[in-house]
C-alpha cells in the first residue's frame, strides 16, 4: 500500500514538472493588481499541535497560502517594512509581491507579547521592470532570488542571469511603487561563474556593503563564496561561509540594531524531504577578513514540523523582540506549499 501511494505521489510530482517544464511558470503580466489570498493556519508540529518551541524559536502562527491567480507562488525572498507592516517578496518568475499579514495585537503595549500571525489582509502582484521600463521576456531573465535593502535603493539579485538590479523608490507600503523601473544593474565580478542556478540567493545589508553569499560557488573544501560589495565604489572582498551539512544558504537578513545577521538554510532528499535551518552569521572572531564566516545553529525546521522549501527570511524588531518570518517557494508545484510563518527569536 505504501510503496503504491508514494508510486502514485512520484508519478504525479512528475507530471506537474515536465507540464511546468513545458509551459514554464506563469510570468508576471504588465501593471499592479492586487490579488486575492486565501489562507489557512498551519501549526509548529502537527504531531503536537501544542507545541510552540524549536531551538531558539518561539512560534507566533503560520499560514498555508494559496490564490486563484496562477501568478502566485514562486516566493524566493522577503523584507519587512515597519511603517506600514507589509512584506516585501520577490519571486523567481521576475514578480514584486506585496503581503499585509494580519497579526492579532496583544495588550501591554510595546513590552507585550508579540502579536500571533492570522491572516493575509492585502496583497498585490506586479513585474519587477528593467531599467527599459519592461518586464522579464524569459524566466532565465526573471529569476530573482534575493532582496535587500541599503542606502535608500532596493537591489533585487537575479542568478542564471548573474546580476543586481536597484529600484529606488519601491515600496510595499506603496503598491504603485512596483511600477517604479530599475535604474542601474551591476555584475560585481566575483559573481561571474557562479553555477547557473547556485547564485546570490542570500543578500543583506552590511554596514555601507551588501554581503552577498552563493547557494553553489565553492570557495574551497566544504565552503561556499560570497563577497562583500560597495554599491557606491563597486569595491569588492571575497566572503566564504560553511554550510551546515548538506544545506545550502536561501535567504539572509540583517538583526536591526546589531548582533550580525540570520542566514536561513534548505536541504532536500529525496528520503528524508525537505528541512531548514535558521542560523546567526558574523564575522570571525579573529576578525580576518579572509576567514570564513561564523554560523551558529540556532533552530532546525524538518517533519512533523511546519516546513517546505523555504527561501525567504525577514528580521524586525518588536520593542526589545526580534521577531522573524520565514518564506516559501512553492515552485507552482501542486505537491509543494507557500507557507509563512512568524517566529520570535528567544534571548
Amino acid at each position: 500500500m505504501v510503496a503504491s501511494v508514494l508510486a502514485s505521489l512520484a508519478g504525479l510530482a512528475l507530471g506537474a514538472s515536465v507540464a511546468l517544464w513545458v509551459a514554464g511558470p506563469p510570468l508576471a503580466g504588465p501593471g499592479v493588481a492586487a490579488l486575492e489570498v486565501e489562507a489557512r493556519p498551519v501549526p509548529l508540529d502537527r504531531a503536537d499541535p501544542s507545541r510552540e518551541r524549536v531551538g531558539r524559536l518561539r512560534y507566533l502562527g503560520g499560514l498555508e497560502l494559496r490564490s486563484p491567480d496562477r501568478r502566485f507562488g514562486g516566493i524566493s525572498a522577503i523584507l519587512w517594512e515597519e511603517p506600514c507592516a507589509r512584506l516585501l517578496a520577490v519571486t523567481d518568475t521576475g514578480a514584486w509581491m506585496i503581503l499585509e499579514p494580519d497579526e492579532t495585537a496583544a495588550a501591554g503595549g510595546e513590552d507585550a507579547a508579540p502579536g500571533r500571525l492570522s491572516g493575509i489582509r492585502a496583497a498585490w502582484l506586479a513585474p519587477i521592470l528593467g531599467t527599459d521600463g519592461r518586464p522579464p521576456a524569459s524566466k532565465s531573465e526573471a529569476d530573482a532570488e534575493a532582496l535587500a535593502r541599503a542606502g535608500g535603493e532596493t537591489f533585487v539579485a537575479f542568478e542564471q542571469d548573474h546580476r543586481l538590479q536597484r529600484h529606488s523608490a519601491v515600496s510595499a507600503c506603496d503598491p504603485s511603487s512596483l511600477a517604479t523601473p530599475a535604474h542601474r544593474v551591476d555584475r560585481p565580478a566575483l559573481m561571474r561563474g557562479w553555477p547557473e542556478n547556485g547564485g546570490a540567493e542570500a543578500v543583506a545589508r552590511a554596514g555601507d556593503r551588501l554581503l552577498i553569499l552563493s547557494e553553489e560557488a565553492a570557495a574551497g573544501p566544504g565552503l561556499r563564496a560570497g563577497l562583500l560589495w560597495h554599491p557606491e565604489t563597486g569595491a569588492e572582498q571575497p566572503r566564504a561561509h560553511r554550510p551546515p551539512a548538506g544545506h545550502a544558504a536561501t535567504g539572509m537578513d540583517e538583526i536591526p540594531g546589531g548582533g550580525g545577521h540570520l542566514l536561513l538554510f534548505r536541504r532536500f532528499t529525496p528520503l528524508e524531504g525537505v528541512s531548514a535551518i535558521v542560523a546567526r552569521v558574523r564575522p570571525a572572531a579573529d576578525g580576518r577578513g579572509d576567514a570564513p564566516l561564523e554560523v551558529e545553529e540556532l533552530a532546525r525546521l524538518a517533519p512533523p514540523l511546519a516546513v517546505d522549501n523555504l527561501e525567504g527570511i525577514a528580521v524586525r524588531r518588536a520593542g526589545d523582540r526580534v521577531i522573524v518570518y520565514l518564506a516559501s517557494d512553492n515552485n507552482f508545484n501542486p505537491l509543494q506549499r507557500t507557507l509563512l510563518l512568524k517566529f520570535e527569536l528567544l534571548p
